[in-house]
């Protein structure tokens, strides 16, 4: 998934996980506590591990949370209203998250402590299947909407056949190819408004649903987890309208929805703990507020006064301005977000352009890494890292193939060019044309000269930056990009990134990488069984790929934000913001 900035896209045929565990990294830190890319040690103690889970994990309730309690309201401050709350639109960070709040899918993450485990949510488990092409699962008992009316298989197949609808642009678009057997999905199937079916999907009772993809998905359990993949019962479709007002199967339901000023949850009185394992619902009330500015948040939070005791913010972060006052003072660093997330930053090097990869070990040995994070706010930006895959994904190794410096090695750079045929090649900086990346701009053109590049900076507007740097035949040899995976597997990060067959316009790959043997290596770890060697395969083909230098890697991305004193079990969760499905009022 492209990070928040963007429009997420992913495409990737997935490679084969069947029952067992998933190993991952993670940097999640305790409040005020962090850890730093550059840091080696810091890394290999975060190790963690993803488990799929049983059908006993798989009942609820979810684990209470030490020191938890039911009742009051939270406040959530937020900048913007949400772009979406329609299950099949959402794909952004923030919308996902306020989505956990309103919707349940076949199977979800429970998060206890330090250990997640993928487990059964309306499913009594994660599912079963004889091959990676067929699945089938079973739902529980007592599964109910916030009228009351019970939760089927024929809604959970409506839901996704909903996916399928142009109308209802935006979200993912896994299930949609993996069901179809095709890319352009639309000419198999156009969504279900007009009464098509989708026969991929078999529902031969109101608790069986059985899934036909055209190829072999392991993973399947994984995607089913995305908030897109949630029930919706025809009678209740509102079609575009169900945008603002989702019909709620999970704990909460919408009392208002003032557009771009507030909403507000109440429980929804028919949601069972007892059917849920990854669920809390201790507040009595979500009030949103949408429309302050990002400094006034931050301000409110650290003040807390009246009702902002018991606020806190999904995605808002403190910026390097904030930083130094809040870590220096105990009470606002004891109520501090700091920790990793799934998204990681680099910056693309257009090999199409870019042939020799002399050039581009230049670019990577001379960029200002350290002076460009400073920019945008230093360590609580993000962590620097050498790698491709992040520490939140499966495969991920710890490496540093060029020892570079943070501070960049104009010398070193330098030294390389002199081994080329043009040791003072022009370079095309592209870059989103606001006043952060304005300045950074310059801090990129004066390291680059160091080095003996003649830099051309080029500023598109923000509007159409993605639009312009994802075009296959564009004009520029550097440019930012972004990713994380949309669950915990390299198989969402290293094809849609470098698969060269995957080319296209809007697609992922944006240094237009392609190398027949990293291909050909793509399909074979794709066909693996076993999950250690899947993971052992996919950190050599990140380093693999790095020997060629088509991005030069950068930070990965940290969420540090406040939260009123009046709260407790403030942490992130995979989707990278801050979680709220085990907060509390103290």
């Amino acid at each position: 998934m492209a990070i928040s900035k963007t429009k997420r896209r992913s495409r990737s045929a997935l490679a084969l996980l069947v029952l067992g565990t998933l190993t991952i990294s993670t940097a999640c830190s305790t409040a005020g506590k962090k850890t730093d890319a550059s840091n080696p040690a810091a890394k290999a103690a975060a190790k963690q591990t993803v488990a799929i889970g049983t059908a006993a994990d798989s009942k609820g309730p979810d684990p209470a949370v030490p020191g938890a309690k039911s009742g009051g309201a939270v406040t959530v401050l937020q900048h913007s209203d949400f772009s979406h709350l329609d299950p099949a639109r959402v794909w952004s960070s923030t919308n996902q998250t306020a989505d956990l709040l309103l919707t349940r899918q076949l199977t979800s993450y429970q998060q206890v402590g330090d250990t997640t485990k993928l487990v059964g949510d309306l499913a009594t488990d994660t599912g079963s299947s004889p091959d990676g092409k067929t699945w089938t699962y079973h739902l529980k008992d007592g599964l109910k909407y916030e009228d009351g009316s019970p939760i089927t298989a024929q809604d959970v197949k409506y839901g996704i056949e909903r996916t399928f609808q142009k109308e209802l642009s935006g979200g993912p678009q896994y299930l949609q190819m993996w069901l179809t057997g095709k890319d352009d999905y639309s000419g198999v199937y156009s969504g279900p408004w007009n009464g098509q079916d989708l026969p991929a999907i078999q529902t031969p009772d109101a608790k069986t649903i059985v899934f036909h993809l055209a190829s072999m998905h392991a993973d399947f359990p994984f995607a089913l987890a995305m908030q897109s993949y949630s029930p919706v019962p025809k009678a209740k479709d509102t079609k575009t309208a169900f945008d603002q007002h989702p019909f709620s199967s999970g704990p909460y339901k919408i009392d208002s929805h003032d557009i771009d000023k507030g909403m507000v949850l109440s429980r929804n009185p028919y949601w069972d703990p007892n059917t849920d394992p990854v669920r809390h619902a201790y507040p009595d009330q979500w009030r949103f507020e949408f429309g302050a500015q990002e400094v006034d948040i931050n301000q409110r939070l650290m003040a807390a006064n009246g009702p902002d005791r018991t606020a806190m913010t999904f995605k808002v972060s403190i910026g390097a301005d904030l930083a130094g006052q809040v870590n220096s003072d105990p009470n606002l660093k004891a109520r501090l977000v700091n920790q990793v997330t799934p998204f990681s930053e680099f910056f693309n090097i257009n090999t199409r352009r870019i042939t020799d990869v002399k050039v581009r070990q230049a670019l990577l040995d001379a960029f200002p890494r350290q002076q460009v994070r400073q920019l945008f706010g230093g360590p609580v930006y993000g962590d620097f890292t050498t790698t491709i895959l992040s520490p939140v994904t499966n495969g991920y190794q710890d490496y540093d193939l060029y020892g570079v410096a943070t501070t960049g090695d104009p010398d070193k750079a330098k030294a390389l060019l002199a081994q080329t045929s043009n040791p003072h090649p022009t370079i095309v900086f592209a870059y989103s044309d606001d006043p952060t990346w304005q300045q950074a701009a310059v801090a990129v053109s004066q390291a680059l000269d160091k080095a003996g590049f003649d830099v051309v900076t080029k500023p598109i507007s923000s509007k159409n930056y993605y639009d312009e740097t994802q075009k296959v035949d564009n004009q520029f040899d550097l440019y930012w990009g972004g990713w994380g995976p949309d669950w915990p597997s390299a198989s969402s990060v290293i094809p849609p990134l470098f698969d060269g067959r995957q080319i296209s316009d809007g697609g992922g790959n944006n240094s237009l990488f392609n190398d027949s043997g990293v291909n050909a290596e793509i399909d074979r770890i794709q066909g693996l069984t076993d999950l250690s060697q899947q993971d052992a395969a996919w950190g050599a083909l990140d380093k693999k790929i790095m020997q060629s230098a088509p991005v030069i890697p950068w930070v990965d991305l940290r969420q540090v934000s406040l939260y009123g004193p009046g709260l407790g079990g403030v942490h992130t969760g995979f989707i990278g913001t801050c979680y709220p499905l085990d907060v509390y009022v103290k």
